[in-house]
This record gives structure tokens, sequence and C-alpha cells, in this order.
């Protein structure tokens, strides 16, 4: 199940399902009974979409709407949780800087690893929401199930996550390439993902 907090949120999971099951966009309005132009803009992240249309897209593609109360966090947590991380990771992919969404990342791992209390711990690893970017789901995914095992937690079921389907370099250096891929974790790079374990540490 993908959480969904938004607008974006939700146009990006249509558009992941829609392609997933190789839909056009007109094929899919056409099942769902709506027009082509509204599905575009609903998968543009059109945040006034009339919510029976949008239901009725998500049914053309076997899905359902599904709500859940998300636990109000302490007024005094200063730390983290993976769907703070994600939230602010696609601020700061949205503005093109992918250095700060990784020291974020690397933050929110850092404070998990500080975390003793099993309900801090339950509400850092609740469902986050996508950060908008697959490679990115995947790579915060891959983050926490790792450092869950090294807190000797087993890692909650939303980092099950399938590898992608090419390699991809966060950090790309073509100078570099060698060394990072020997010094990425071995969680990471059965993702496909490469990226050298100090790009992730709090300094």
């Amino acid at each position: 199940m993908t959480a969904t907090r938004s607008a974006a949120d939700t146009a990006a999971a249509i558009r992941a399902a829609r392609r997933a099951r190789g839909l056009t966009q007109a094929q899919l309005a056409e099942r769902a009974g709506v027009g082509r132009q509204w599905l575009v803009a609903l998968e543009k992240g059109h945040d006034r979409a009339e919510l029976g249309k949008v239901i009725a897209v998500l049914s053309a593609l076997g899905l359902t709407l599904a709500t859940r109360e998300t636990p109000t966090p302490p007024a005094h947590r200063t730390w983290l949780t993976a769907g703070d991380a994600a939230d602010a990771i696609r601020e700061e992919l949205e503005r093109g800087d992918t250095d700060f969404a990784l020291r974020l990342l690397g933050r929110a791992l850092s404070e998990f690893g500080n975390l003793t209390d099993p309900g801090d711990r339950a509400a850092f690893l609740a469902e986050p929401a996508s950060t908008g970017d697959h490679r990115w789901d995947t790579l915060v995914a891959a983050s926490i199930a790792r450092a869950c095992r090294k807190a000797g937690l087993r890692p909650p079921e939303w980092t099950r996550t399938r590898p992608l389907d090419s390699w991809w370099f966060p950090v790309y250096d073509p100078v570099l390439t060698a060394r990072t891929m020997q010094r990425t974790p071995v969680d990471l790079a059965a993702h496909g993902i490469w990226l050298d374990e100090r790009a992730l540490e709090v300094v």
C-alpha cells in the first residue's frame, strides 16, 4: 500500500499504476469515462479534481481509495520520521537540490539510530508518502531497511522494494565510479543504487 498525502502523491500513484498496466492516457480515460485532457491534468497533480472522477480512474486501474488516521506527533519531537524525511526530500528534489536531499536522509537515519523507545521507533517507521521519484523512494526504503537490520529490528513491509530497472548513481562522478561502487553498502547495491555510504553520514 502506498500512502498519499497530497494531489501530487495521488497523481504519481495513478501515473505509475497506468504505466505498470501498459495503458496510454487515452485508454485509461476511456475505461474510466473521463476526458483525456482531464486525466492529463490529474496526472500532473491538479489539486481541484472532482473526487468522483478520481475514484472512477482508480477503479479502472483496480485501485481503491482508503483513509487512515495519522498519529499526531508529540509537540516536543525534534527528530525526523521517515515520513518527514520523504516530504522534505520531495521539496528538495523539486528545487533540484539533490545534495541537501541526501543530507536530509542521512540526518533521519542518524536520528533513527539514536532512538531507543519502541513507540518512537514505530513512529519513525510509519510508511512515508512518495518523494515523487521512484529511485529516491527505493533509496529511502533500502536505507531504512539497512538501518533496521543494523539495529537488530525487522524492517517494515513497505521497505521491501524491487531493484531498480537500471543502475543509479545519486552522486555521479565518472572519475570516482569504481570507488563509489566499492564503498556502496550491500543493501543499496542489491537495489541497483551505487552510493558511497559516507554520503549519508551526518557530520
